[in-house]
């Protein structure tokens, strides 16, 4: 229980405070001290400016914490305008330099232990260097947002260089000894593996349907054993290591990832990935939505009609299949309302066809984009109506469709307008590369060997995985990452030689993006997301409260 303490504390005759200073005190309960407690000071407020009749609340010139008043029935700080009519107007109201940043990284530190992640990376990573070590470089991967600042400087200028103070913060820079462990397959064994349960304890059904994809990583490394030739798309070719990529359908979150050499893209690719995650993990994929990369002779061949799993896929325009054929065969159907839905405001064709593919059952559905088709035709037509005015007839009548004409495959018998819902989910999994490329800088790759090279995408997965996480807690609001840690940045705290954390007086923004992470309702069943902002903080306590006692 904490209350003011008033040293040569004096009014004049009207009332007014002529001088004194504060402090707040703590009573804490010592078993073998008299009467079982023991005082201690536990910020020195400074002068006094105002102090209420009930001796409970005032505002002071604290050294720390600049003009602030101080409520001791709640333990808690405000912000003090300095034309605030309660204080003398006379003098200068000094304000502190406090210079350690804290509402990132402790809002980051706070979220991973209440969301559950904490115990995840604390089952996977059991030696305490190493795991604050892992702590030092996603907090990095998250506060950073994009910016420049290297893991060591990051740290060293935040509250979290308080709590992992185990790990030299001058050693993370370029940290091989960190990127080599998590490079070990054991390590990322240990990580999916805890991940996993205690995804399937939340969500039994985890990890059943996925979406499989893959992105490239170009890099300079020579000699890496990853690298190969590459020509994803027609802009041009070049050396690259690919990332395959597996993320429940439902959630959103990446299941397993592997790497291959860039010009790898096949079924072997997606059923040595299936066996994978089932022999390690035990996730049996049932279902697939894939990019037309994948879709091939073989994958229909595999995956077809009265096959066990199933599978959505982009028909690729290539000799072998039946793009164009289909379109001609569908053409007198196109603009009929029989066959047209709406799906997010825009106009689609749909139709299913039952075809044979390399002599397999398949559905093809055929579909136009009607929105896009006639955005594309008005193009050309602006851009080259001599070219058009050349073509046949036939060709005239492809290219009022051609721009928003595209075919999937898949063994699933459905309506369109549900296969293509279906299908469009797949966004999820362009999010996740997008997020993992532009946000945590997945690219370039820099480090030069093959498992410095596993350890550093391990290491962004798990950024990912946490950031993820963190952008559905704030999901349905208008803000995003990068503007809930720049605002909370402002926030700073000060440390004393006792350990003691002093936390500045948070401005209105900070509390509202703080309030984001607090439980609407109690549930039981729940993590809890209360997080507020401290005022003071015991160094030792909260480290042991965040990681245990290791």
């Amino acid at each position: 229980m904490s209350f003011i303490r008033l040293q040569n504390f004096r009014r004049d005759g009207n009332g007014a405070i002529v001088r004194g200073t504060a402090s707040i005190i703590d009573a804490v309960y010592v078993r073998n001290e008299k009467y079982h407690s023991s005082q201690r000071t536990k910020e020195c407020l400074g002068k006094v400016l105002f102090y209420d009749e009930e001796n409970r609340r005032g505002i002071f010139q604290s050294p720390t914490r600049g003009l602030v008043e101080y409520d001791s029935r709640t333990d808690s700080f405000m912000p003090v305008d300095k034309c605030d009519g309660r204080i003398p107007q006379s003098g200068v109201h000094q304000e502190t330099e406090i210079h350690t940043v804290f509402g990132d990284s402790y809002l980051l530190l706070k979220f991973l232990e209440n969301s559950g992640l904490m115990a995840i990376l604390k089952s996977a990573f059991p030696k305490k260097e190493d795991l604050e070590r892992l702590l030092c470089h996603v907090l990095h991967g998250l506060m950073r947002d994009g910016s420049r600042i290297s893991c060591d400087n990051a740290i060293a200028k935040s509250f979290a260089s308080y709590i992992l103070d185990d790990v030299p913060a001058s050693s993370l820079r370029s940290d091989s000894p960190f990127f080599s462990l998590l490079g070990d397959d054991n390590t990322k064994m240990a990580f999916f593996t805890s991940y996993i349960d205690a995804m399937k304890k939340a969500d039994p059904g985890f990890g059943s349907g996925c979406y499989v994809d893959s992105t490239p990583l170009p890099n300079a490394i020579e000699n890496n054993p990853f690298n190969a030739l590459c020509c994803h798309g027609v802009s041009s070719s070049e050396i690259q290591t690919r990332l395959v990529l597996v993320l429940d359908r439902r959630t959103g979150l990446p299941v397993w990832y592997d790497i291959i050499p860039g010009n790898i893209l096949d079924i072997s690719t997606l059923m040595n990935t299936v066996n994978d995650v089932a022999d390690s993990l035990g996730i049996h994929i049932e279902s697939f939505v894939l990019d037309a990369g994948y879709v091939s002779k073989e994958l229909v061949g595999a995956i077809h009609v009265g096959s066990e799993k199933t599978f959505i896929g982009r028909m690729p325009a290539k000799k072998g299949f039946p793009f164009k054929e289909l379109y001609w065969e569908s053409k007198p159907l196109i603009g009929k309302g029989k066959y047209a839905f709406v799906r997010n405001s825009r106009t689609y064709f749909g139709q299913r066809k039952r075809i044979s593919l390399f002599g397999n059952d398949i559905f093809a559905y055929v579909y136009v984009d009607q929105c896009n088709a006639l955005h594309g035709l008005r193009n050309y037509l602006v851009e080259s109506e001599d070219d058009f005015n050349a073509l046949k007839d036939k060709d005239k009548d492809w290219a009022t469709v051609k721009y928003g004409f595209f075919i999937l495959l898949s063994n699933i018998e459905d309506t369109p307008a549900r296969l293509l819902s279906s299908y469009f989910e797949r966004v999820e999994i362009e999010t996740v590369f997008k997020t993992s490329k532009e946000y945590l800088d997945l690219l370039p790759l820099s480090k030069w060997s093959d498992r410095t090279v596993r350890g550093k995408i391990l290491s962004d997965i798990i950024d990912t995985i946490v950031l993820l996480e963190l952008r559905k807690k704030i999901d349905g609001t208008s803000i995003s990452i990068s503007e809930l840690m720049g605002v909370t940045q402002s926030l700073m705290c000060f440390r004393s030689s006792s350990g003691m954390v002093t936390v500045e007086t948070a401005n209105k923004k900070t509390r509202e993006y703080y309030q984001l992470f607090r439980s609407a309702v109690p549930d039981h069943k729940k993590p809890k997301f209360d997080i507020e902002v401290p005022s003071h903080i015991t160094i030792q306590s909260f480290k042991e409260e965040l990681l245990g006692k290791m």
